[in-house]
């Protein structure tokens, strides 16, 4: 148990008094744990993993938004989606920072960050945008989504998490689609889990929404070991290069696999992985709907 985990169980034995004092526990309990993450990390301020931001698909859903720029530098509040992920991993000690680029590539030239460009993003799916930085993926290293903003909590648990590799995923995913007004363009990656949440199957994105037993939506943001990464590069020399149009996993291409396609692919390959769970504490930016909410879900 980490020595976060071991302080939460500790302050947990005052509950009955947080009661007696009519503080709401929940809340005291989420703000002891920020405390005591924020401190882990105040002595701890750099770590060992790299960090990739894959943002290079095209979304013409957001038109006219996204006509001109790509939807990672999409301004709220002052600060790009990008800005707003890079300065998260820099304040929990991320340096090495990588962006896979490909839709309106030269919109995004920020200093100090390593560049990979997926040329055929408009035909290819997120693996091959993985694919595209390999070179830079020789440690343990942060995966996320470019159009994806979640607290500043969630990426320092993850990293304080000692599971190597991990995904995180949202338990409360059908309720953020049956309350949306706007249709989502693409279906949820849907993950299954079973009650004690340690055994993991991987559903297909084309799922019934409706009708599906899936228990979490994986959200975009995952921490992967220095041997999944060796995996990938085996998959792009072994199977990626020699067949593109391989059947994967759920995909019916390779070129065209999700990264939950390449979870499904470690665990076939028996490596171990494992999920920390929360719950609608985070936003992707799919529909106008949602980037009206990340104005409201961003406080500053």
């Amino acid at each position: 148990m980490s020595k976060i985990s071991k302080t939460i169980k500790i302050s947990i034995r005052h509950e009955e008094w947080l009661k007696s004092s009519k503080i709401n526990f929940s809340e005291w309990v989420r703000k002891k744990l920020d405390e005591e993450i924020d401190s882990h990390f105040r002595s701890n301020t750099e770590t060992k993993f790299k960090a990739v931001i894959l943002a290079a698909g095209k979304d013409s859903n957001l038109f006219p938004l996204t006509e001109e720029i790509p939807k990672t530098m999409l301004d709220i509040k002052g600060k790009t989606v990008l800005q707003r992920q890079v300065e998260m991993l820099r304040q929990v000690g991320i340096k090495d920072i990588a962006v896979v680029r490909g839709y309106k590539n030269h919109q995004i030239n920020y200093p100090n960050l390593f560049y990979f460009d997926n040329e055929n993003y408009e035909n290819t799916g997120i693996l091959v945008s993985l694919f595209s930085a390999l070179e830079f993926m020789d440690n343990n290293t942060i995966i996320l989504y470019g159009d994806i903003l979640f607290e500043i909590v969630t990426l320092k648990r993850l990293i304080e998490e000692q599971n190597e590799n991990t995904l995180v995923v949202d338990r409360g995913w059908k309720k953020h689609y049956q309350d949306s007004k706007e249709k989502h363009p693409l279906p949820p990656e849907l993950i299954t889990l079973s009650d004690e949440g340690q055994e993991i199957n991987i559903n297909s994105s084309g799922a019934n929404l409706s009708g599906t037993n899936s228990t979490s939506e994986f959200i975009g943001l995952a921490k992967l070991s220095t041997n999944a990464c060796a995996i990938l590069n085996d998959i792009y020399k072994n199977l990626y290069l020699p067949d593109p149009n391989r059947k994967f996993q759920n995909s019916k291409k390779i070129k065209k696999s999700s990264f939950v396609d390449f979870i499904a692919e470690l665990l076939n390959r028996k490596e171990k992985v494992n999920v920390l769970e929360i719950w609608r504490t985070w936003i992707d930016i799919d529909t106008f709907e949602d980037y009206r909410n990340a104005w409201k879900f961003i406080k500053k």
